[in-house]
């Protein structure tokens, strides 16, 4: 009989998207029985791994987890659906689990990405963000390429794509963890890419002062606040911009986007927190009301490379479906997580950017 790890089957019952009764049903199994299961109290048994290994890979179910410590932060959390959570963080546990296993293998750029305690700059998350654009070489000016500069200092970042997220659901643009000392950010490849390079340099404040275990955070702070501020001011340094504030027009708030590579939006706000008065802030919103969901003048950015490489690398490495094998999944579950991913030919077991 072979050995089974009981805390995959919950894995692939929040993949799916079940409850636990449903689950059961599907399994042919009481509610009961299923709940034993999942809690290590019963083994799990070949008969009925056989009925999901199709599904999820013959490894899939005998694999040990990393359990890495997700500290996934929501926003608005209390109204998130379990459901959507569970999806979500089944992907993340998952993605989570097979960077540990790439990394037995490939040699990534070294974690440069500090961890300090905010409270040692009075909370001001502001201050903090100049630090960091100094302590990365950043100058004064507008960051050229946030992807490739991340990653060059040691984090992976994905772009995901799932169904059960939309453009709009601002709760999941983003999530940001360690895996075996190496930080990791995911960001929804369905919004904006001003959207996205402010969720890159939000979850980076997140990656620097909140997910790490170092430091204490009280309850009475408001992380999500804190992380907006970072990356308004990491992106586009308030003292660069308050020239700019000055018989702005509708023409000229396009030319900033463009340059500073921050949303309409997020310029105006910053103007609102600088020179403009709450009124004149008040009607640029009313008339940028019909762009709030989808800001005109977007502009591109560069895709995240460092994990498309890493798993290149280890599919040169193994032959077939040995390569889906060793991650411990189908190459259907494979696909579904990692769906935006290009591949690209390296065959170095160590990444240069």
């Amino acid at each position: 009989m072979s050995f089974y790890n009981s805390e995959t089957l919950k894995l692939a019952r929040d993949y799916m998207g079940f409850s636990q009764k449903a689950f059961s049903e599907q399994l042919e199994v009481s509610q009961a029985t299923l709940s034993n299961l999942e809690k290590g109290l019963k083994p799990l048994d070949d008969s009925l791994v056989r009925k999901l290994e199709s599904v999820f890979g013959d490894g899939f179910f005998s694999q040990s987890m990393s359990n890495p410590n997700l500290k996934v932060h929501y926003r608005a959390s209390a109204t998130i659906a379990k459901k959507y959570t569970d999806l979500f963080e089944a992907r993340l546990m998952l993605i989570s689990n097979h960077i540990v296993k790439l990394l037995d293998f490939v040699e990534v750029p070294e974690n440069k990405i500090p961890k300090l305690d905010l409270e040692d700059y009075e909370l001001d998350s502001e201050y903090l963000a100049n630090e960091i654009r100094s302590y990365m070489g950043l100058g004064r000016g507008p960051i050229k390429d946030l992807v490739n500069l991340l990653e060059k200092f040691g984090v992976i970042i994905y772009f995901f794509d799932y169904e059960f997220i939309s453009s709009q659901n601002k709760n999941f643009d983003g999530v940001s963890f360690y895996v075996k000392g190496t930080p990791v950010i995911l960001i929804n490849n369905k919004i904006q890419n001003a959207r996205k390079l402010f969720t890159i340099a939000h979850e980076l404040l997140h990656l620097i002062a909140h997910n790490h275990n170092d430091v204490f955070i009280s309850k009475d702070r408001d992380i999500e606040k804190e992380a907006n501020q970072f990356a308004s001011e990491f992106l586009a340094p308030k003292s660069m911009l308050m020239d700019e504030f000055s018989n702005l027009t509708l023409e000229h708030l396009f030319q900033l986007k463009a340059y500073w590579k921050i949303s309409i939006g997020a310029i105006l706000y910053k103007a609102k927190e600088t020179v403009m008065s709450k009124d004149q802030y008040r009607r640029w919103v009313t008339r940028l009301a019909p762009y709030r969901k989808n800001e005109p003048n977007d502009f591109e950015i560069s895709k995240p490379k460092v994990l498309a490489n890493m798993i290149q690398i280890v599919k040169e490495l193994f032959d077939g479906e040995s390569f889906y094998a060793e991650l411990g999944i189908s190459r259907e579950k494979f696909n579904e997580l990692y769906s935006t991913l290009i591949e690209k030919n390296n065959s170095k077991l160590r990444i240069i950017i």
